[in-house]
């Protein structure tokens, strides 16, 4: 077989700057104890902060240490391609209900969120998390992640930043740790003082769905913690700031949001859950409903962040990212690509496509909230169960399964003995405006039918430096 026609090998194994990584870890093996005494006195100052942090396995001693370039190139691709997504939702918008038909959305979807003002706004695309696998030779997008998680992961790296600033490896290589780790929280920050409300003293309403808050707090401690931690970061930076539901909030005789308590004045209103609970009642957002602010681009003065028409920018969007790429940038000058997960509705197919090479398939609810069903990890019993449900109706998707890339990822298993343990790792980028603002690594002890969400046994979630 001549070069030309040989299949091409695709990698494995994390892109990480490797001799970097080499300086790190010898280091590191120098000064075991210290670098354990440093970690452990700082979980307790996080506890004592009222701060739960991860533990074993999933704290890493050593940040990812990954190619500035890469991350920078895969940053503006992205940016560049749902971007063009917004002109496809542009496009359809001008004639109604081509969005529901194209989408699986509720049929008054159109009715209750104003997806024209939205999608226009200039706050759709000013802040995303998009979830992906960062190979040595390729990226590959599996979640955009519109609205999910952003503020947990941006107050969970703030607050881990302290960490870095001080350890004890870092100091004796001499790297600086304000240049090499791009900071997330301070781009956020810069997006909200750009859209909020001109006032002495501005005031953002973080808005969770009471229905969303009440997962919020059915998760792991740390979830809420870093919510809080959050909001309490926006108060340092000049910025006031509240945590509500919707019950929360009310319309002044002035058009205008203001705190239901006391009748403060809003400045920003600014989700920080996915928010589709707003749609389980589709008649409280019908114009002239009790929600149907929400539901608007701008509530008076006052900015929404992100608009709810963002709903639309979910895992079923990839259906039709997939089918853009030409007009994004597919390789930068040195030949790195970034690919589209391979995203299909299962909606009326054969069952037989999903059943005769299940291995290859995972199954995602499209939209709203998460169910998600691994091919490689179930039974064919179980997968042949899924797949008969799914193919009766439009709420899943069924994506091409990857196989997270590998590394080793050095911790302190129990606290105490540091071991350098095989992992997968998958790479939550922050984006703003179409910038690269940081990035962190979920990962998770090496097994196959890994997925990150929901959070398998073990799982971390650790900084990047961009070097």
């Amino acid at each position: 077989m001549s070069a030309e026609r040989a299949p091409r090998r695709l990698s494995k194994r994390l892109l990480q700057n490797e001799v970097l990584v080499g300086e790190f870890d010898a280091a590191l093996k120098k000064n075991v104890s210290e670098v354990r005494d440093y970690t452990a006195r700082f979980h307790r100052r996080m506890e004592r902060r009222g701060i739960a942090t991860m533990r074993g396995t999933g704290w890493a001693v050593r940040p990812f240490l990954l190619p500035a370039a890469q991350l920078d190139f895969v940053a503006s691709s992205l940016h560049a391609g749902l971007t063009e997504l917004k002109n496809v939702l542009r496009a359809w918008l001008a004639r109604p209900g081509a969005l529901t038909r194209a989408l699986p959305f509720h049929p008054d979807f159109e009715r209750c969120v104003d997806v024209v003002d939205g999608v226009w706004s200039a706050a759709f695309l000013s802040h995303l998390r998009p979830d992906g696998f960062f190979f040595e030779d390729r990226y590959v997008l599996s979640e955009i992640n519109y609205g999910n998680g952003l503020i947990v992961s941006c107050g969970y790296t703030e607050a881990v930043h302290e960490y870095w600033s001080g350890h004890p490896v870092l100091k004796r290589l001499g790297w600086d740790v304000a240049r090499l780790h791009r900071r997330p929280f301070p781009f956020l920050v810069s997006v909200l003082k750009r859209f909020v409300r001109p006032a002495k003293r501005p005031t953002v309403a973080l808005v969770a769905h009471s229905a969303e808050w009440k997962v919020l707090e059915s998760y792991p401690k740390r979830v809420l913690d870093q919510v809080r931690f959050a909001r309490d970061e926006l108060v340092r930076s000049g910025l006031g700031a509240r945590l509500v539901t919707e019950e929360g909030l009310e319309v002044g005789r002035d058009g205008n949001p203001r705190f239901r308590s006391d009748g403060r004045a809003v400045d920003l209103v600014m989700f920080i859950t996915v928010s589709s609970s707003f749609l389980d009642e589709p008649r409280l957002m019908l114009p002239g409903g009790p929600l149907a602010p929400f539901g608007t681009a701008r509530i008076g003065d006052v900015w929404v962040l992100k608009p709810l028409a963002g709903l639309v920018v979910d895992k079923a969007a990839l259906t039709v990212l997939g089918t853009l790429r030409e007009r994004f940038p597919a390789a930068s000058h040195d030949g790195y690509r970034v690919e589209v997960a391979p995203t299909e509705f299962p909606y009326r197919k054969a069952p037989e496509r999903y059943t005769r090479a299940k291995d290859e398939w995972v199954i995602k609810r499209g939209f709203d909230g998460k169910d998600t069903h691994i091919g490689i990890a179930r039974s064919p019993e179980a997968w042949r169960s899924v797949v008969r449900e799914v193919v009766k109706d439009k709420e899943y998707v069924a994506q091409r399964y990857v196989s997270l890339p590998r590394c080793e990822i050095p911790v302190f298993v129990d606290e105490k003995h540091l071991e350098w343990v095989p992992s997968r790792v998958e790479l939550s980028s922050f984006l703003f405006d179409g910038l690269f603002g940081g990035a962190a690594g979920r990962h998770a002890p090496d097994a196959e039918g890994l997925v990150m969400s929901d959070a398998p046994p073990d799982y971390g979630f650790s900084t990047v430096f961009s070097v």
